[in-house]
């Protein structure tokens, strides 16, 4: 997986728009929470996720459906990230079934974890993709244009709410 910090042609970098949000606001957090929890309910997925997606980690800021170690650390490392090919390359980033994808196959979210599909689409401020709106499955999945289109309208209210809650 690349880790190349991603930078838009024009605008603010990603890093600079992330330190502009205090992403551990308690009341932030619960209104992204609720937009995954939405999200994973519309598309019928256990778990949703509003990631950040920074130099060797991505964070969740917005959860919905995480157990275990994934609940309790709030991310993972950057290597194990689904997010960041979503990140990178500015679009949707869908896989079926990660036990058949030559990238995922390995990753230990699925190979330990059990996660077996996902779908994210980039969440975007400023022009800068800050991380991803996603939701992940334990069961082979195809989306649908359908499924893309909620992820898309998810990640937009996303960036509004990010935008209310900048500090400058």
């Amino acid at each position: 997986m690349s880790t190349d910090r991603q930078e838009p042609a024009a605008g603010l970098g990603r890093y600079d728009v992330l330190a502009d949000i205090d992403l551990d606001d308690p009341e932030l957090r619960d209104r992204l929470n609720r937009i995954a929890e939405r999200t994973a309910e519309r598309l019928g997925q256990p778990i949703a996720l509003v990631s950040m997606v920074l130099d060797t980690a991505q964070v969740f800021p917005g959860s919905y459906g995480l157990t275990g170690w994934l609940a309790e650390m709030g991310g993972t490392p950057i290597e194990w990230s689904f997010c960041v090919n979503a990140v990178n390359s500015g679009t949707s980033y869908v896989v079926p079934d990660a036990t058949d994808d030559a990238l995922q196959s390995t990753n230990p979210l699925v190979t330990n974890d059990g996660i077996r599909s996902y779908a994210g689409v980039p969440v975007v401020l400023d022009g800068a993709v800050l991380g991803t709106h996603c939701v992940l499955g334990t069961a082979a999945h195809v989306f649908t244009d359908a499924d893309l289109a909620e992820l898309r309208r998810g990640a937009e209210e996303v960036s509004e709410l990010l935008r209310a809650y900048r500090s400058a």
